[in-house]
């Protein structure tokens, strides 16, 4: 079918052009300083695992006249928390992400060095819609709704990330994104609402459920807080299963879970890359879900050359896909960062939040 987005696809990691003869030559070991054969703007002259990773410019580089910077070295930290502390210190010159309720606080103490972008992204939790508490949609909707998503952006992550209750983002090329009415009401008579639900669908307070989550204090403040509002509005007793990062996507792929902590960042700027993660037949869909109407739209529009009328299906199956509520939309991606003000070229308009250093450059400092 049709690939309009096919040169944003282009400028993924993933294609990436590899040699083939290093490959064969060194196994597994083809990734190793001085075996690996490249055609980007810097040569790898020293890997230390979970340490760093040393680039340098390539004297080879088709544009390496434009290459600012020299050296760069990637530091391998174990959580934000750390991370910042680096920074502050003078450690490194930028971080990746900032820690949890920290952004506000940084803002003012250093307003010339904090970044704060938005990105086609979302934070959501997956819902095994196979379970038996969550066969019916009355219980996946009555979880989704009494969600207070303003309090968790504005008191618990605090790092200007926006409310959403779909799975496309705003912003995104290809669809709109989708937002249920009782967002407008207030939480009280949500609250009344999914109480109701919850009834009609045979759950009673205090039924327990499990959600497991990969550890960090940023995902493990967004549970706690999950667990509160069920606890608080809807009497349901949750059991909190903190896990590494790998268990966590294992036990996604085998549906070995009831909630699970997930989030998805574009691979490339268009809707069907956060459709695809509801989608009948897509291997990225750990939901146990499948709306057949959905996927009927979804299979038209990718038929389509016409882009106004793709974006017209895509968006119908999209809200069809968040009126059955197979996950909890949370909130939409913002990355912060810390930079030091000698660090040229990043910027509060890229909603892919992909740097490379060649486009970098350092002041005088």
């Amino acid at each position: 079918f049709p690939v309009p987005f096919f040169l944003d696809i282009l400028t993924n990691l993933q294609v990436g052009p590899l040699h083939k003869a290093t490959i064969e030559k060194h196994g597994k070991d083809w990734t190793k300083p001085g075996n690996i054969v490249g055609n980007g703007a810097y040569v790898m002259t020293e890997w230390t695992p979970n340490s760093k990773v040393v680039l340098t410019k390539s004297p080879n580089y088709w544009d390496a006249d434009n290459v600012k910077i020299e050296k760069v070295t990637y530091t391998a930290v174990e959580g934000q928390d750390a991370e910042l502390k680096m920074w502050e210190s003078g450690e490194i010159d930028a971080t990746h992400e900032l820690p949890a309720g920290q952004y506000k606080r940084l803002a003012q103490q250093y307003p010339k060095e904090t970044l704060l972008a938005d990105n086609l992204g979302i934070r959501y939790y997956s819902l095994n819609n196979k379970d038996p508490l969550f066969k019916d949609v009355r219980m996946r909707k009555a979880l989704n709704m009494v969600i207070d998503r303003d309090v968790m952006a504005e008191k618990v992550t605090a790092d200007d990330q926006k409310p959403i209750y779909s799975i496309v983002t705003r912003g995104v090329s290809g669809a709109d994104t989708a937002q249920p009415d009782w967002v407008q009401w207030p939480m009280e008579k949500r609250v009344e609402e999914a109480k109701k639900l919850m009834a009609e669908a045979g759950v009673k307070p205090g039924t327990k459920m499990k959600f497991a989550y990969n550890t960090s204090e940023y995902h493990k403040k967004m549970a706690i807080f999950a667990q509160s509002e069920w606890k608080t509005k809807l009497g349901l007793e949750t059991e909190m299963e903190a896990m590494e990062f790998k268990v966590l996507i294992k036990k996604r792929e085998d549906m070995d879970y009831q909630i699970a902590r997930n989030g998805w960042l574009a691979d490339y700027n268009d809707a069907s890359t956060f459709l695809t993660l509801l989608e009948c037949n897509s291997a990225q869909n750990y939901h146990g879900y499948c709306n057949k109407e959905a996927q009927k739209l979804i299979d038209e529009g990718n038929q389509s050359t016409d882009p106004a009328r793709r974006k017209e299906l895509l968006s119908q199956a999209n809200k069809l896909m968040m009126e059955d509520y197979p996950v909890i939309p949370l909130l939409q991606y913002t990355r912060t960062r810390m930079v030091k003000s000698w660090v040229q070229g990043f910027s509060s308009d890229n909603v892919m939040d992909r740097y490379r250093t060649k486009d970098l450059s350092l002041a005088a400092h």
